[in-house]
């Protein structure tokens, strides 16, 4: 029931995100800017894409440790497998997804994995914070434009400082938790003590003043490579801007699409991505329907890049995400 009331509240997102994406432009215009982009730009818009993609496997495997350590070679499907999935099925089930595997794989706990893909979310809010910043002061934000900057900045500096207790003081949040817990049966109080403790170990890693080097500038790195993808793209259509203020604000569009997709919507990102890129690039002034295009076919691109891999991988492990809910179930009684 639940899991059905989910997935019409994804729908009811995706459908009213499209329309008010969709009520800013000429559609006929729109469809006329599909049929003149030049798809020559496709090639390396994708390529970006998929570079991004193997630099987050290469920072995946400099946050691991220990037992958990994998080679590329067996993290970067797994990573692939996961942004397919959020692809594919609503809630962003692929960090799960990724967990899972790589606790299969390397035989650690899920929630060890479960960690270090929370750990690469803060990475990558904190980066486009930073990108947001530098964006900021090439181009004046609108009200909505500050107000997402400082919900950013505020969720992900509470992340952060939750990462450093729980790496500095986990006795701060283990004694309450254990105090709450203990008024159950001591069976789960020993299950969720397990977990935590998991999670921690899973945390460890950025207690070395390397890794965290490394991760920031790797994540540096995806980021620039996605912003990358977006100017490639860019090169194909004309979306009627001035040379200097199309960088800062195609930066917009990046940084405003990843934060905006943090809102619930249906699989793949449908809608939000759209909406929130074209008022991202509405607000430098570029043509509403260069500026759709430019969204709609990034997010085919990046789409159809992830999921067909995806699907590569999962035929290849004989997989479906489909079969997540009972990998969830397994994972709940595993240790």
């Amino acid at each position: 029931m639940r899991t059905q009331a989910t997935r019409l509240l994804g729908l009811a997102l995706t459908v009213l995100f499209l329309v008010l994406a969709f009520q800013r432009v000429d559609l006929g215009g729109f469809l006329d800017e599909l049929k003149s982009v030049n798809y020559v730009w496709l090639l390396p818009s994708a390529v970006c894409t998929l570079l991004g993609y193997a630099l987050r496997t290469v920072r995946w495997r400099v946050i691991l440790s220990g037992a958990a350590r994998a080679p590329l070679s067996t993290l970067f499907p797994v990573l692939i497998m996961g942004f397919a999935t959020n692809n594919l099925l609503p809630g962003r089930l692929g960090e799960f997804w990724r967990a899972y595997l790589l606790g299969r794989k390397r035989g650690v706990r899920k929630t060890f994995a479960l960690a270090s893909v929370v750990v690469e979310r803060v990475f990558d809010g904190l980066t486009l914070i930073l990108l947001l910043t530098v964006v900021s002061s090439a181009i004046s934000l609108p009200g909505w434009g500050r107000q997402i900057e400082l919900l950013a900045a505020a969720i992900f500096a509470i992340a952060t400082l939750a990462v450093i207790v729980l790496l500095a003081l986990p006795s701060v949040v283990l004694l309450p938790l254990r105090a709450l817990v203990g008024h159950f049966h001591s069976g789960v109080a020993v299950w969720v003590e397990e977990r935590f403790e998991a999670f921690v170990d899973g945390l460890g890693p950025l207690r070395h003043g390397r890794v965290l080097f490394a991760a920031t500038a790797l994540s540096i790195g995806v980021w620039l490579l996605e912003f990358s993808s977006y100017i490639s793209l860019s090169r194909g259509l004309n979306l009627g801007l001035p040379s200097s203020v199309e960088l800062p604000g195609l930066g917009l569009a990046l940084v405003t699409i990843n934060l905006g997709i943090m809102v619930p919507s249906g699989p793949g990102y449908v809608g939000t991505q759209e909406f929130f890129g074209t008022a991202a690039l509405g607000v430098v002034g570029a043509n509403a329907q260069a500026a759709l295009a430019l969204v709609v076919v990034s997010h085919v691109i990046q789409y159809v890049v992830v999921t067909g891999l995806g699907l590569i991988f999962f035929a290849r492990e004989q997989l479906s995400p489909r079969d997540l809910r009972p990998v969830l179930a397994e994972a709940g009684r595993a240790p």
